[in-house]
């Protein structure tokens, strides 16, 4: 967000998206700057608690499994919080079964993201041995 404060803006939308009993809201950290990671990141922790605690938040952004577990386990305790992983979920097939082992993910070529007619970086990614073998 490229504006020099966006919390009231943000805050004021919030506020009046709760008033349609929506189900969830889900939030992402902008962490790209063209086609390149960033770590400058705009925090979203005052949209989260402007939000408050009755519904869930989906956060998304760049997270690993690790900053997951601490961003629900320790900085968001509070809230119904949960994590969405969107380049790591293309690179990896089996993700769930990643995390919950404590495997290494496969790192995602983003050049390969929205290539045309193309299956490279969506179908081309090998499951786990560990994956592989329990089925």
């Amino acid at each position: 967000m490229k504006m020099d404060d966006p919390v009231p803006q943000f805050t004021h939308v919030i506020d009046n998206l709760k008033k349609l009993d929506l189900a969830y809201l889900h939030l992402i950290e902008a962490r790209v700057c063209g086609n390149v990671d960033s770590e400058d990141r705009d925090k979203i922790d005052p949209f989260v608690s402007a939000w408050g605690d009755s519904k869930p938040v989906i956060l998304a952004g760049g997270y690993t499994p690790d900053s997951a577990k601490a961003t629900v386990d320790n900085d968001f305790k509070n809230n119904d919080v949960m994590i969405a992983f969107g380049r790591h979920f293309i690179s990896n097939p089996d993700l769930p079964s990643k995390i919950r082992h404590g495997l290494d993910l496969t790192p995602y070529n983003r050049d390969t993201f929205y290539v045309p007619e193309s299956g490279d970086g969506y179908a081309d990614y090998e499951f786990a041995e560990e994956f592989r073998s329990q089925l």
